[in-house]
């Protein structure tokens, strides 16, 4: 059974709220979110009148989905605010003030288990987690086998654990 494109409207209408809360999960944007959701009404007045949609729900939830992947494919959401001889650009700030309090604490206690590790193992770890060196990579640096890698490495963060723990 085909639904017409007004009902399907109407499936928009009674389900914004949870189309919204879906997309401000994935994108963690506000604004962002308001701006698909448009997108989306929009992208609803255009589909062919002759277009059959079977279940509105997940033809809505599809259509949300598709435009945080098409979104998420864009280099940078960029909104600009100012005067014509200066623009300033500001990038939709993703963390809540309470998630970068955390992931501040959580770079402290980072910081200062790699301080209290022993040189060279504080070198594979920042190889490897900082820099995104693969363990084969590491391994043809420091000319050592790459079991030797992945074990240091695995002893590394678990003495990184320990230590952040002592200082829980």
């Amino acid at each position: 059974m085909s639904i017409s494109k007004l009902h399907v409207i109407q499936v928009f209408q009674k389900e914004y709220q949870n189309l919204f809360k879906f997309i401000k999960y994935k994108v963690k944007c506000p604004d962002l979110t308001s701006d698909l959701l448009q997108d989306l009404y929009l992208k609803l007045h255009s589909v062919p009148e002759k277009k059959e949609i079977t279940n509105p729900k997940g033809y809505l939830n599809t259509a949300a989905r598709n435009l945080i992947i098409d979104n998420s494919r864009k280099p940078h959401q960029i909104v600009e605010t100012g005067q014509e001889d200066q623009i300033d650009l500001v990038i939709c700030n993703q963390l809540s003030p309470e998630q970068r309090a955390i992931d501040q604490n959580m770079v402290e206690q980072f910081s200062l288990a790699l301080s209290q590790l022993p040189e060279e193992k504080r070198d594979l770890l920042t190889l490897s987690r900082v820099h995104g060196w693969t363990n084969q990579q590491i391994a043809k640096h420091k000319n050592k086998s790459l079991s030797w890698v992945e074990k240091n490495l695995a002893l590394c963060l678990i003495m990184c654990s320990d230590i952040a723990q002592e200082h829980t």
